[in-house]
């Protein structure tokens, strides 16, 4: 019975510890330097930007490991396929 009303008391203990942090770090203030709020306020406006992809190869394209194409007399085994990342870039070895 002791033992029942200790954990009890332990559990109601670590709750009301558990409830005070949350009400603290609720009711802080944040104090955000100027150049932070102005990082925020660029990163919600956002950017008006153009993806410039290849036709066939360049950027947006990477390697294909699962295709093979035929150039003439040789197989090549590693044509581009299309990605949409610009960071991505493969010439097609046929060209």
């Amino acid at each position: 019975m002791k033992k029942k009303i200790l954990s009890g008391l332990f559990a109601l203990a670590l709750l009301a510890t558990a409830g005070y942090g949350v009400n603290k770090s609720m009711n802080g203030n944040a104090n955000l330097s100027d150049l932070a709020l102005a990082n925020v306020e660029a990163l919600a406006q956002g950017e008006d930007f153009e993806i410039v992809c290849g036709r066939y190869q360049g950027p947006c394209w990477t390697k294909d490991y699962m295709n093979y194409v035929n150039c003439g007399e040789y197989t090549l085994v590693h044509p581009c396929k299309f990605t949409g990342y610009m960071s991505d870039r493969c010439v097609s070895p046929c060209q």
